[in-house]
């Protein structure tokens, strides 16, 4: 399962402490008049603190934020699949995983976290071209998902697609820096690249 122990926040998401974000204010419950962002407002600014941290501890802090938003969802059945599905994961019962999450993608065509998640289960199947067109379709709807980015960098490497593996690889490393899976896919397809230019 090296695709899922590449990605290991897309089922077991880190209990992350709220960063402090320049233009992002957490609102006060005793204080209705705050201003508290839209999600998808929110979503920008961490994307953007991530991609300039400065240190991996900061970059786990933006990335778990943005981990509790995409995984959000305005239907709480599909909240409830998603939960279940990352529980069948922990189990390793990844049959009752994959039908929770193929349920997720037919209530929702245009949500990314469950068409990411579902390429998992592809790829750990050998379905690289379904797992490919899964992962390309939630890049379609969330262009700044770099988990699917790392996802997409693995599923071509192993199709044999190396420049189109490092060019995956650098598009996740370009959202979130400190990224250890797409920066080991990077390595490994810059020594390839160069090995076949000799």
């Amino acid at each position: 399962m090296r695709f899922l122990r590449l990605l290991p926040f897309l089922f077991l998401l880190p209990a992350a402490a709220v960063p402090v974000v320049p233009g992002a204010v957490t609102p006060e419950v005793d204080n209705p008049t705050v201003y508290d962002p839209p999600p998808a407002q929110k979503l920008k600014t961490y994307y953007e603190a991530l991609a300039k941290s400065g240190s991996v501890e900061e970059a786990a802090r933006y990335e778990g934020e943005i981990y509790l938003i995409l995984t959000r969802n305005a239907s709480p059945t599909i909240n409830f699949l998603m939960e279940s599905a990352s529980l069948a994961m922990e189990a390793e019962d990844t049959e009752t995983a994959r039908k929770a999450l193929t349920r997720v993608t037919e209530l929702d065509p245009n949500y990314a976290e469950g068409l990411a998640r579902l390429a998992t289960l592809a790829y750990d199947d050998g379905d690289l071209v379904q797992a490919e067109s899964l992962l390309k379709r939630a890049l379609r709807i969330e262009p700044r998902h770099f988990a699917a980015w790392t996802g997409l960098g693995l599923v071509r490497e192993d199709l044999g697609d190396y420049r189109g593996a490092e060019a995956a690889y650098r598009e996740a490393l370009f959202l979130h820096p400190y990224l250890d899976g797409a920066k080991r896919g990077l390595i490994r397809m810059e020594a390839r690249l160069d090995g076949l230019s000799l």
